[in-house]
């Protein structure tokens, strides 16, 4: 068997030579570089996994299994695999774990039929992300998951070499941070009761920073609020029935929103994105309330969508006078953002191309493509605006595929969504496997590479050999 032939997903460039091997047998030592001195007991776990007795070397002269600074691209490895020896080369933290991941999967297809007489082929494979922003979001405003849940999550993106973690943390039937700004608004909720804490939020922006993976926190406004102006109706609208979205002409309820957004802001230090929401707000509150009209005037719109439109420029605004970078669901709308501003595309694939002009890059998450909580088949639960999105469908996904030569400098990545209208939390981790296989090449393989029939035989022998139950039943 070519253990390199197991690999998602698939990379660069892959050589062999089918004639050597390098018996798993003969590995008793390892050696680390300094630069990726914390992964030594990754490895050691990794070995102990297989059955492997090897002890960590104070030079490479001892160990068959080396891991060493190599200036590659970002993100970027190579593993060499020779009678003698196992090389692995990266230069940065995100390169060396994808690579320790990908030999695991190695590793794996090698003990298929058992650890006697496992062997790896000898060859080379060097590997390098198509997109810098590989994104996965999760919902914890319809349905909350507790801290264990979601760092459980975070350890299957980085198996998958995804890098960001966008984090939906308020909506209208919950609002999952305990923050002074909205000191009690975290006990309201329409669904599941559950807050996290500033002690939770640093637990799982430490275990995604050992992860190589950022945190994109969400508070979406000015729509999704009911809960929040529920606790709040001095924000609302005047006379609003079943008020939903902040009143664009109320200055206290902006001011609000910006205390909030400098808490979150202080909450993840280290996140350079901030996604602010910006869709789906009802103009019905708006068009009959007498401060929106008012600030219509004063502002010379023509409707209320211009209105909106000059409300979501403040926040991403002061989002980027705060050094920070604002991210905004795409709308379709016709209305424009700051250039520093970025588009999430989620509603219409013409997207990327409407805001290209203005010179916004663009997160691809189109929902047909990539909304998790379609059903993957329809006898799951679904709701009627939902599409069935089959393994293959996700797959399929090419952000490029229509207009490459209008948009492959606009698109900064991808991000897959999982919503939680219709997912407790006992369904999160079933949702994303297995379709984490096939949008992990779409986020990170170059598109020549790929096959579907070509996934397929890659993903069935993983699960042969147990890979697939490894990472659903270890905890990894």
């Amino acid at each position: 068997m070519n253990t390199f032939d197991c690999l998602i997903p698939v990379p660069r460039q892959v050589s062999i030579d089918e004639n050597r091997f390098f018996a798993l047998a003969d590995i008793n030592g390892f050696f680390v570089e300094n630069t990726f001195a914390n992964y030594a007991e990754s490895i050691r776990q990794l070995f102990n996994t297989f059955s492997l007795a090897a002890e960590q070397k104070s030079s490479p002269r001892t160990a068959q299994f080396i891991v060493e600074y190599a200036p590659l691209p970002p993100e970027a490895f190579k593993i060499t695999v020779s009678p003698g020896a196992i090389v692995i080369q990266s230069a940065d933290s995100s390169g060396c774990m994808y690579a320790l991941n990908a030999f695991m999967q190695m590793l794996f297809a090698a003990t298929i039929r058992g650890p006697k007489g496992a062997r790896l082929t000898c060859g080379c494979v060097e590997d390098a992300p198509r997109f810098a922003f590989r994104s996965f979001h999760l919902d914890s405003a319809r349905h909350f998951q507790q801290v264990a849940v979601i760092k459980r999550m975070l350890k299957l993106m980085a198996q998958f070499r995804l890098n960001y973690f966008h984090w939906h943390l308020i909506d209208s039937q919950g609002w999952r941070l305990q923050l002074k700004t909205s000191a009690g608004l975290e006990n309201q909720y329409t669904s599941t009761p559950g807050f996290y804490t500033v002690e939770d939020i640093r637990d799982v922006v430490n275990t995604a920073r050992e992860l190589n993976i950022s945190v994109i926190p969400e508070m979406d406004f000015p729509g999704h609020s009911y809960g929040t102006l529920r606790y709040f109706p001095q924000y609302a609208c005047v006379n609003a029935q079943a008020p939903g979205e902040f009143c664009l002409g109320n200055q206290a309820g902006k001011n609000f929103i910006k205390n909030v957004l400098l808490e979150v802001m202080e909450l993840f230090p280290e996140s350079k994105y901030i996604h602010i929401g910006g869709d789906e707000a009802e103009t019905a509150n708006w068009d009959k309330c007498p401060v929106c009209r008012q600030a219509m005037q004063e502002n010379n719109c023509s409707n209320m969508r211009e209105l909106e439109n000059i409300f979501m420029r403040d926040i991403a605004q002061f989002v980027l006078a705060n050094d920070r970078t604002p991210i905004l669901w795409g709308t379709c709308s016709g209305q424009t953002y700051q250039p520093e501003s970025i588009i999430q595309s989620w509603l219409d694939i013409r997207e990327p191309l409407r805001v290209a002009p203005n010179g916004n890059k663009v997160i691809y998450s189109v929902h047909t493509s990539l909304y998790f909580d379609y059903p993957a088949n329809l006898s799951e639960p679904w709701e009627t605006w939902m599409f069935e999105l089959s393994e293959r469908g996700v797959y399929m996904t090419d952000p490029h595929i229509i207009w490459a030569d209008k948009v492959k400098d606009v698109i900064m990545g991808t991000e897959a969504c999982l919503w939680t209208e219709t997912i407790p939390q006992w369904r999160v981790i079933p949702k994303l496997l297995p379709r984490l296989y096939a949008y992990s090449e779409c986020a990170w393989s170059a598109p020549e590479r790929k096959t579907y029939t070509d996934f397929c035989r890659r993903k069935e022998l993983l699960e042969a050999a147990g890979f697939m139950d490894f990472l659903i039943y270890s905890g990894n």
